[in-house]
């Protein structure tokens, strides 16, 4: 059982849900021990991460503009971008004396004019994204209830976005929780290591190893990203704080 205090103007249904699906509880995690006991490889990395499951992103926006904020640079430099951002444009919030920053709402990506450490044309698909999000393009429910390929195709179209990022979005915010990255090259390289291979596996090998998964191949996808060494997780970052 999960406990928690609902503090401001939200209301209980709304985060109930919005807290669940970041948790991954809104998922039946019944079956994932028999994923383990199926396939010895997964077993391990249960054990290795006891009561896992994995943490998505806030929102749909929020996870669209981490994948603008970290193109072509290296994860520590992004994080460091966006924790300035939730700093110096994003609303406060104290937590038992503790002070969180939020990322800024759409309505402040739409009027950005420029920000330290967003080179070349980040702050215009920046400013697409804000004017979306505003225009009810990126409803984390909504991209949800979606089939997958209609949901990609709509993510893909804002600028910026290829097929990286919509699976990112797909994946880690509407918790897409069995289907399989096909962008994540590290991905690849913990399955090599993991099942003892002499060759990295291609996609279609990795998706036929991933059968055996089911229904929690993105559970499993995670679970081997975050057994490389110094891995924080599948196409993620830690929050700001």
């Amino acid at each position: 059982m999960v406990h928690g205090d609902v503090y401001g103007d939200a209301s209980v249904d709304e985060v109930h849900h919005q807290t669940a699906r970041i948790l991954s509880l809104d998922v039946d995690g019944a079956a994932w021990p028999e994923v383990g006991r199926g396939d010895p490889v997964v077993g391990r990395l249960q054990t290795m991460f006891p009561g896992f499951r994995p943490v998505n992103w806030s929102n749909a926006y929020e996870a669209t503009a981490w994948c603008l904020i970290s193109t072509r640079i290296s994860m520590r430099q992004a994080q460091g971008i966006k924790e300035r951002i939730c700093r110096e444009l994003g609303a406060s919030v104290d937590i038992h004396g503790h002070r969180m920053y939020n990322f800024p709402g759409p309505e402040v990506l739409a009027e950005l004019e420029t920000f330290k450490g967003l080179f070349g044309r980040k702050v215009e698909y920046m400013n697409a994204l804000g004017r979306a999000a505003i225009a009810g393009r990126l409803d984390t429910a909504v991209l949800r209830a979606m089939p997958r390929d209609e949901a990609l195709a709509q993510l893909k179209e804002l600028p910026g976005i290829g097929e990286f990022g919509s699976q990112l979005v797909r994946l880690r915010a509407l918790s897409a929780v069995d289907e399989l990255p096909t962008t994540e090259p590290r991905l690849l390289e913990a399955v090599r290591m993991g099942y003892g291979l002499r060759t990295t596996p291609s996609i279609a090998e990795l998706a036929t190893i991933a059968e055996k998964w089911r229904p929690y191949r993105m559970w499993v996808a995670v679970c081997f990203r975050r057994s490389l060494a110094g891995g924080a997780g599948m196409m993620h970052s830690r929050a700001a704080g």
